[in-house]
Parts: C-alpha cells; sequence; structure tokens
C-alpha cells in the first residue's frame, strides 16, 4: 500500500473527494487512485472495485450537485485493505426507479449472503440468474456492477437511500482485500 500508512485495525483516509462528479474530476480522481492503489499484481483487484464505485457514483449522481467519495485503508494481517465509500444526491425522476432498484439488490444480496455462507457460490451462475431475470438498474443497466462488486468484496456491499442535506442520497459502501 504504497503513500500510507494503517496500523492495526484502525481505518486511515487515503483519498477523500467532496465535488462535482464531473468527467475532469473523476479522470483526476482515478488517476489519484492508479498511484496509490496500483503497485502490485494483488493491488488490482482492490483498484477494480475502486473503479466500479467511481463509475457509478459518475453515473448516478446528480450533475450539478456535489458527490462524496472516500478510500480508506488498513492492514489486517499484513494485507491491505480497502473501504471504499460514496454518497451523492438521487436526481428527483428517478427516485422510484432506485427504491425499486434497491429492493431487487435486497434480494441478490440475501442471495450472494446465503450462498457465501454455504461456501457453494458459483459467480458464473448467479450472473445467468441476474441476467435471465430480465429487470433493469434505474439506468438501464443489469446490476451486474454490482455482482462484479461483490464477488471482489470481503462481505456483500452495503447500498442504501439515506438523506444528507434535506434531500435523498444514495450511499454505497464496500470492504475490499488485495490478496484474498
Amino acid at each position: 500500500m504504497h503513500g500510507a500508512r494503517s496500523t492495526g485495525s484502525r481505518w486511515s483516509t487515503l483519498i477523500a473527494f467532496e465535488g462535482i462528479p464531473s468527467r475532469r474530476n473523476v479522470d483526476s480522481l482515478l488517476a489519484e487512485v492508479e498511484n496509490l492503489v496500483v503497485q502490485r499484481t494483488e493491488d488490482r483487484k482492490a483498484f477494480r472495485a475502486i473503479i466500479e464505485c467511481i463509475q457509478n457514483l459518475e453515473r448516478h449522481a446528480v450533475p450539478n450537485l456535489p458527490a462524496r467519495f472516500s478510500l480508506s485503508g488498513r492492514v489486517v494481517k499484513g494485507e491491505p485493505r480497502f473501504c471504499i465509500r460514496s454518497l451523492n444526491p438521487i436526481r428527483d425522476a428517478e427516485l422510484n426507479d432506485v427504491a425499486d432498484w434497491i429492493a431487487q439488490y435486497e434480494e441478490l444480496q440475501e442471495m450472494v449472503m446465503g450462498a457465501m455462507e454455504e461456501g457453494v457460490l458459483d459467480w458464473r451462475q448467479l450472473y445467468r440468474n441476474w441476467l435471465a431475470r430480465g429487470e433493469r438498474t434505474p439506468r438501464g443497466g443489469a446490476g451486474l456492477g454490482w455482482v462484479s462488486m461483490a464477488r471482489m468484496a470481503l462481505q456483500p456491499p452495503s447500498i442504501r437511500m439515506v438523506e444528507s442535506a434535506g434531500k435523498p442520497n444514495l450511499f454505497f459502501s464496500v470492504e475490499v482485500a488485495c490478496g484474498s
């Protein structure tokens, strides 16, 4: 983990962004993350998860309202771990769609958690099953970004709507480890 030191199980903030999720800001954020995280082959797993989170932030944020992104790190038993969090306002026209998508996500999360606990999670089959449902996210996707993220995560990502500054926001959090 280049550029930051983590001690024990305490999280250290590595990167924090609060601003308009413009193409320029997102590109700058991605460059900063790449310089920090991608030092070894093992780090690429975490970097892929971070890219997915940043892309989601760009795709789903209200264009002219500030969004937040943070990357924290720590070392557990010699292994770097990262916690990725984002918070962004939800477009008014998409509120109902986002609520529906979160309900779909909860079903997917339960399915993944059950399979993880049983130790029999077949990711390819999960992709196929999820695509076969034919349901789409508010922006027209199939929700496979979440499945990819869950595959890299130590436990299923957390997604929920929260009130912040008197407006509904989408909160996202995931923890990933480099080597596992």
